[in-house]
């Protein structure tokens, strides 16, 4: 514990805060800069009289310090412990983070760490101390017996439980983290390996990363004594992080879409290589190359496409899929009646209403979003379709509100997939489907209708504006000489920063390469005010005002290194079959691939051929051989039970199956089933 309370911060950057805190430490041991009334719900001024103190204590303790074993340090750190107990008004914050979690995990690392010191911390003092270890919320039940709340709240018992020799709590504080390593319906790892946080929300980074921090700190607390973790609750952790967690990357930046209000702060989505170093500790020998690939694209030692492999995952507890080449990442988030929209809370992430509606992370570098987030117009999230509100009312706080459509899910092979959100919110309904096929993203929507006054928007990007923008045709390719133009006549391509994107129609098309100015203080009220400016480049299809069964098509090609490379792009092989308010599919011959999706029992003809079902449903077929299909279907809507009766017909061949459906938390998920015609 001491070696893991002293991994941070390095000692130069310690020493010049302690010379600072010398000039604000007073007499009585308080710091003359807090406010020590302050009841905030972030950025809450007493934590920072702990914080403190804390360092002071790591300075006292590491022999690199100039202040290792200062007299005046020790005598600092002592009048700062009798201060913070002997005041007559406990300081106190209107969030329970602060005392639960914040506080106590900082005393407990403090006052172990003080063990190491030269003098010692008298006896009824670190008693006193201890007692602030006791002011937090129960383990069991909300908000303290949740997801990375627990695992927070359990090591700081642990700690309590080494400092007072107390068995029965370090027992107590074990058992309940052993506990919460499991697959859950509540907050925690899920059967498809997403993460929940504050009820169906996904929360990969973020609560999920704080999860495992502290699933790791334990795990080494324990290691090798009776309390260690089975074989089978490590083989989960490494399960989540290697397919949940690790997948959700580009390199060194997180999807925005994993860390829920989070995405309101300053380089939250980008992280360092830290945690998965110790969890990579803990975890097998099989899997140690695995972590090792992922540290080094981290940290930059290796290219972001560095032992990628081409995968595509829908996580069907969180209407959350990902599809993975080593040349891109592209994910999608959705909403349904089973999963939460992305929340606000503590004044965070105040104009986040769409982050759900079908967003897109689009990602090649993987830095295409990072700190854009005061510059976007958030009215247009990359991927949605959505009223053009201008501006868009700022959420009150704690604002976390479920989905209100059933149809929402996906199919995939583990290599292709094909994805879908039936939108109906905002006065505006739109069948919106994406067929993620080989290095392609073929993006469709049907049915867009709207009782509004704003214009309606489908966002098919809004990134920073790095390098030129080029228009035109597969034969010639333009650079963009304005700041922004409309196009309306198809079919079009455009190239920006290593994306490639094809409209295949004559769609009314807007194109914008300039600066928007922004502020974080204008999606996260704790931030500055200060305005930035940032070069956006933001493209998207205006579907007008209150339009009445409209629709769109484009396909994204991200990964493209060049104009030139784009014009080697064939498309010749992909086919939109058909887009309308009941059926969406997409062929593609080259990869020998359909992909359909039913908003109703029917009939899809392509050519000669049929395929029917009695159900709505997903379905995606690949012919691996003459008369050979192997046939993959969900059910978006987890409410279907029994089977979905399945026929296909092809070159005059045609056979009837049965799918039967899975239940309880594998509803929705891919069946898959192997037809032979012939």
């Amino acid at each position: 514990m001491f070696e893991n309370y002293q991994s941070s911060p390095a000692t130069d950057e310690m020493d010049k805060d302690i010379s600072i805190l010398f000039t604000l430490i007073q007499p009585n041991g308080s710091f003359k800069d807090l406010n020590y009334a302050d009841k905030s719900m972030t950025k809450w001024e007493p934590d920072k009289h702990i914080k403190r103190l804390g360092k002071m204590t790591k300075a006292y303790t590491r022999a690199s310090s100039d202040f290792y074993q200062d007299d005046k340090l020790y005598d600092g750190i002592i009048r700062g412990m009798n201060y913070w107990t002997s005041l007559k008004q406990e300081p106190i914050s209107d969030n329970w983070w602060w005392l639960s979690i914040s506080v106590p995990k900082e005393i407990g690392g403090m006052l172990i760490t003080m063990k190491y010191g030269e003098k010692q911390v008298p006896k009824d003092l670190e008693n006193k101390m201890i007692e602030w270890m006791n002011k937090t919320v129960s383990i069991t039940k909300s908000p303290g017996k949740d997801g990375s709340n627990l695992t927070d709240i359990a090591q700081h018992m642990i700690m309590q439980a080494v400092l007072t020799e107390n068995s029965d709590l370090l027992n107590k504080a074990v058992s309940v983290v052993s506990e919460s390593v499991r697959i859950t319906k509540g907050d925690g790892i899920q059967r498809d390996l997403s993460f929940h946080a504050h009820g169906p929300e996904l929360y990969m980074h973020g609560y999920g990363r704080e999860y495992l921090l502290g699933i790791r700190n334990v795990a080494v607390y324990i290691v090798g004594t009776s309390f260690s973790f089975k074989p089978e609750q490590i083989a989960l952790i490494s399960e989540f992080v290697r397919n949940g967690y690790l997948r959700s990357m580009r390199g060194k930046y997180i999807d925005y879409s994993v860390i829920g209000r989070g995405i309101a702060r300053v380089n939250a989505t980008r992280t360092n290589s830290g945690l998965v170093k110790q969890l990579k500790a803990i975890d097998i020998e099989d899997h140690q190359q695995e972590y090792q690939d992922a540290i080094d694209r981290i940290d930059g030692k290796k290219p972001v496409s560095y032992k990628i492999e081409p995968r595509n995952i829908h996580y069907w507890r969180s209407d959350y899929t990902i599809h993975q080449r080593p040349e891109f990442l592209v994910s999608l988030n959705s909403s349904s009646t089973r999963t939460v929209r992305t929340e606000s809370g503590n004044g965070e992430n105040l104009t986040g209403q769409f982050l759900t509606e079908g967003a897109m992370y689009i990602a090649v570098k993987g830095d295409e979003y990072f700190n854009i987030f005061p510059n976007w117009e958030w009215n247009k999230i990359p991927g949605s379709t959505t009223p053009e509100i201008n501006p868009l009312k700022k959420r009150t706080n704690w604002v976390a509100e479920r989905g209100n459509v059933d149809f929402v899910g996906g199919v995939s092979d583990g290599l292709n997939g094909v994805s879908v959100y039936q939108m109906n919110a905002y006065n505006t309904r739109a069948n919106k489907a994406w067929f993620f096929f080989g290095d392609k993203v073929i993006c469709l929507g049907a049915g867009i209708t709207a009782d509004r006054v704003e214009t309606i928007n489908t966002t098919v990007n809004q990134s920073r504006l790095r390098g030129d923008v080029s228009i035109g045709n597969e034969n010639e390719m333009q650079v963009m000489n304005s700041n922004s133009t409309k196009i309306d006549k198809g079919p079009i391509w455009i190239y920006h920063d290593q994306i490639g994107y094809f409209f295949p129609n004559s769609q009314d098309i807007e194109l914008s390469a300039q600066n928007q100015p922004g502020a974080w203080a204008d999606i996260n009220g704790n931030s500055s005010k200060k305005t930035i400016n940032e070069e956006v480049f933001k493209l998207y299809i205006n579907h007008g005002k209150n339009p009445k069964n409209e629709k769109y098509s484009y396909i994204l090609m991200p990964g493209i290194e060049s104009t030139s490379a784009l014009k080697e792009v064939d498309l010749t092989g992909i086919d939109v079959e058909r887009n309308d308010e009941k059926i969406q599919a997409v062929s593609d011959k080259g990869l020998n691939l359909l992909g359909v999706v039913f908003y109703e029992e029917g009939t899809f003809e392509w050519g000669e051929n049929k395929l029917t079902v009695d159900k709505p449903c997903l379905v995606m077929l690949q012919e691996y051989s003459e008369g050979k299909w192997n046939v993959n279907l969900s059910d978006p809507t987890q409410l279907l039970k029994g089977t979905v009766k399945l026929n296909l017909k092809v070159d005059g061949k045609s056979k009837n199956f049965n799918f039967s459906l899975p239940d309880d938390d594998y509803a929705g998920s891919t069946i898959s089933k192997p037809i032979d015609l012939n």
